[in-house]
């Protein structure tokens, strides 16, 4: 005898539960993604990710010695790291509006020989919004662990991947944080509004996964 009555054609039972279809999923269930907290990443798969934020660095402006060292200093962290690991660079747009806006009032109280040149500078910028060529470079070494002693684990080893790298001259990388990884999902998400909206704060932890009710919570 089956565990379960076989449904009466043309009636709903009260213990089956609908089919998940695409109008009924969350935005959650889109997404490899399950919780976000103490500066960690948890995936569905049970993968739980964590990294720094590296300052961009450019190393035409360093001498060959200066550039050998930093080349030298990098490598020499990510070879102390025994964990998966990956380079993730990112494009973020920049809202230059409020700096155009700054430059018509300083154009405003500028003096005669000054406004010229100032009224030149602004409509190079200008063009520089119009052509969409106004983006900044970030920088995220991620590295991926599992288990439950995986936070904890991840703040030991970027501490010390974080103090490496700051012995390179000039390069300044910093442990994300839960705002930092909101940031990340933000740019990855909504590439294009992140030119004209700020980031969502106040958002500490994701939200739950949703679970269409059952029938019988229907009725």
């Amino acid at each position: 005898m089956p565990l379960t009555k076989k449904p009466v054609a043309g009636r709903a039972s009260k213990t089956s539960v609908p089919a998940t279809t695409p109008r009924t999923l969350a935005a959650q269930d889109w997404l490899p993604l399950k919780d976000l907290h103490s500066g960690c990443l948890i995936r569905e798969d049970g993968g739980v990710v964590a990294g720094v934020e590296i300052a961009p660095y450019n190393l035409a402006l360093k001498s060959d010695r200066e550039r050998t060292a930093a080349i030298n200093g990098l490598w020499a962290a990510l070879n102390g790291l025994n964990v998966p690991w990956q380079w993730l660079s990112v494009y973020r747009p920049v809202d230059l509006d409020r700096y155009l806006a700054m430059l018509d009032d300083s154009l405003a109280a500028a003096d005669p020989r000054r406004r010229a040149i100032l009224r030149d500078y602004i409509r190079w910028v200008s063009e520089m919004v119009r052509s969409g060529t106004t983006v900044e470079r970030k920088y995220y070494l991620l590295c991926t662990r599992t288990g439950p002693d995986a936070p904890a684990e991840h703040q030991t080893t970027l501490r010390g991947l974080q103090t490496d790298l700051g012995r390179i001259r000039g390069l300044r990388a910093t442990i994300m944080d839960d705002a930092a990884w909101r940031e990340l999902l933000f740019l990855t998400f909504h590439a294009h509004q992140a030119a004209v909206e700020t980031v969502p704060d106040g958002l500490h932890r994701m939200a739950p996964v949703f679970h269409p009710p059952t029938t019988e919570e229907a009725l």
